[in-house]
């Protein structure tokens, strides 16, 4: 990257004075034709033709000793060992040959190319920053949890690039030096910005939740809502693994569905008052490839089972929000929430020199409640 940077003044300088070159004349001085173009008569040596190879070679002669020109396959193949070229120089190297066959001109990487490169390597290395502080911020994670993927991140960067490289390629020399490139430039800005934002809110590391409380749920009044959601065992209500999605109200507390809706084909009721909420976690490396990274999974006892779902952790809160106050209102044996105390929590569950297992496990409200005690 630093390379393209230093060369792209260097190139534009090349490309200026290029444009402006003109032939040398008999009154221009000997130590000044490097700086205008010298034209000289010239014969083809040999020609090193490899038809697997993309460049090829080309020696010549005109006057100042053999030299070896690196040309295109197609290009070699039109010249031949002989043949009368005439060779323009200018700064004391070969710039161009004509023949009778052909003709070949030097191809000098424009300014704007190699701005777009050093560009393009400063986004690759934001993308390798942006997996060094992913790495970093999962030293803090408990062993087995993944951390959130860095590809929305690649999203914003590629985003960026189909802007920015444009810019560069067009406007190396002044991006900003009209209304126009302003313009592109700060639509593309926005554009970035406005996707850094979920990027940043994809890639954060949140704290599980047991519920949204009781007050932020809200009443679908009897209409089924969808929600993109993954119980990860085969049970009667999720047979192979089929569902991908879990309904909410439209008749039941929790349905398993196999499509985003609407309609109730192929739905499943959830016995919810056989479930008991052990915890609420982040997603670990057990949990399969098909649960992103930025879900959340509760684990629970389904009579004796452990069942998990996993869900985005606002979907996931929702679904329990839902549950817990079907379970206020319907009676205690709807839904169980274990609370924090150790008598209630199954020793299973517990992370090693903690008294409560690792993640969220026990009711929002810090203690036994009305659901989670009684005859259930």
């Amino acid at each position: 990257m630093t390379i393209a940077l230093w060369a792209v003044p260097r190139s534009l300088a090349d490309e200026r004075a290029w444009r402006a070159v003109a032939p040398c004349t008999a009154a221009t001085p000997v130590a000044d034709r490097g700086e205008c173009l010298t034209t000289l008569p010239g014969v083809v040596v040999r020609t090193d033709v490899n038809e697997h190879s993309k460049y090829n070679s080309v020696y010549l002669s005109a006057g100042r000793g053999a030299e070896r020109i690196r040309v295109s396959h197609q290009t070699a193949g039109t010249f031949i060992a002989g043949d009368r070229i005439e060779v323009t120089y200018w700064r004391g190297r070969p710039r161009a040959f004509v023949g009778v066959h052909g003709a070949w001109h030097e191809h000098r990487a424009p300014a704007g190319q190699l701005l777009a490169l050093a560009v393009a390597f400063a986004l690759a290395a934001c993308y390798l920053v942006a997996l060094a502080v992913q790495r970093i911020r999962g030293r803090r994670l408990p062993d087995g949890e993944v951390l959130p993927s860095a590809l929305p991140f690649a999203g914003v960067l590629l985003a960026t690039a189909l802007w920015l490289l444009p810019l560069c390629v067009l406007h190396p020399t002044d991006p900003f030096g009209s209304t126009a490139t302003i313009t592109w430039a700060a639509a593309g800005a926005a554009a970035t910005l406005g996707l850094l934002v979920p990027a940043l809110r994809a890639g954060r590391v949140r704290t599980p939740a047991v519920a949204a409380p009781l007050d932020e749920v809200d009443d679908a009044g009897g209409e089924a809502v969808f929600l993109r959601a993954r119980f990860l065992e085969h049970t009667e209500y999720n047979p192979h693994e089929f569902g991908t999605h879990v309904v909410l109200g439209g008749g039941d507390v929790l349905a398993v569905s196999p499509h985003p809706g609407p309609g109730r084909f192929g739905v499943r009721r959830v016995p919810v008052a056989r479930l008991t909420l052990r915890r609420v976690r982040r997603v670990r490396g057990g949990d399969g490839d098909e649960v992103p990274r930025n879900w959340h999974v509760a684990e629970f006892d389904d009579a004796g089972t452990p069942v998990r779902l996993a869900a985005a952790p606002d979907d996931l809160a929702r679904v329990l929000g839902a549950v817990e106050h079907a379970a206020a209102t319907e009676g205690p044996c709807w839904f169980r929430i274990l609370p924090c105390s150790t008598s209630r929590t199954s020793s299973s569950s517990m992370s090693p020199g903690s008294s409560t297992p690792e993640g969220v496990n026990c009711d929002r409200h810090g203690g036994s409640s009305a659901h989670s005690s009684g005859p259930c």
